[in-house]
């Protein structure tokens, strides 16, 4: 019986998950408006006419998360994924010799061209660190700046972070980059975090940074609770130009400025 009870739950979710995707792909507007699956996000940001000619995805890990996004979202852009860990060269190497404007780096994202001491806790996790220690590798280290020019690449870019609170760090290597940034998804935290110094920004101080660059919050996804007390630990952010025109008017009914066109 609790066999049969938990297929039926399983069941039960995937059609729930199904019936979204379906509202989610006929841009059904009600449900397009509360839900925050990264699904529902980027169909909201295709919506408001983002130009993406570079997809630059910052601690892309196995890939997987960069190809979906660069598929839903601007399949036409050239995909760069910067990953610090070995151990998932393989799965970036299949995703560039089986996709169509897709390439990637085995190195860290860092402030300036050298090297860095990485601490790689898990596959999906690991941070840049300031010095060596137990558990650190010490792997290459390119500026985003250095890295476009390099490619002659000119945008707009957009990118994305999964870089577990060094972004500072590799916005600071990204200054020429930023001027014609489009786009900035970044993973937030609600709390400072103790690996890397308590030096990462919270969500509110990211919305703060950003607005310094002349970017905006536009959207969100993917809010992540803790188990035991429930209180939200991180959260996805997109940014985009403050001078977009969705921004133009401050109503909650304000009208779609692309609608007539």
């Amino acid at each position: 019986m609790r066999v049969y009870q938990k297929m039926k739950s399983l069941f039960s979710a995937a059609s729930i998950l199904s019936e979204a995707q379906k509202k989610i792909q006929s841009g059904d507007a009600t449900f397009l408006a509360s839900n925050v699956s990264l699904g529902a996000a980027t169909t909201r940001l295709k919506h408001h006419r983002i130009e993406i000619n570079d997809f630059i995805s910052l601690g892309a890990g196995s890939g997987s998360d960069s190809i979906w996004i660069h598929d839903a979202l601007c399949p036409n852009a050239q995909l760069l994924m910067i990953e610090a860990q070995e151990l998932h060269r393989i799965n970036l190497e299949k995703l560039k010799n089986s996709k169509n404007h897709t390439d990637y780096l085995i190195c860290a994202a860092a402030k300036q061209d050298g090297e860095v001491h990485f601490s790689s806790s898990s596959a999906t996790g690991g941070v840049i660190g300031s010095h060596a220690g137990d558990g650190t590798i010490t792997v290459p280290a390119r500026s985003v700046d250095s890295l476009m020019a390099e490619r002659g690449r000119k945008g707009p870019y957009f990118m994305k972070f999964d870089t577990h609170g060094v972004e500072l760090d590799i916005l600071a290597g990204a200054k020429e980059t930023l001027k014609n940034t489009s786009l900035i998804m970044v993973e937030a935290y609600n709390f400072k975090l103790n690996f890397v110094d308590h030096k990462n920004l919270t969500f509110y101080e990211m919305c703060e940074y950003m607005a310094q660059l002349g970017l905006r919050c536009v959207d969100m996804c993917e809010p992540l609770f803790r188990p035991n007390d429930h209180v939200l630990w991180q959260v996805h952010l997109f940014f985009i130009r403050d001078d977009h025109p969705v921004f133009n008017s401050n109503s909650y009914n304000a009208k779609d400025p692309f609608k007539s066109l």
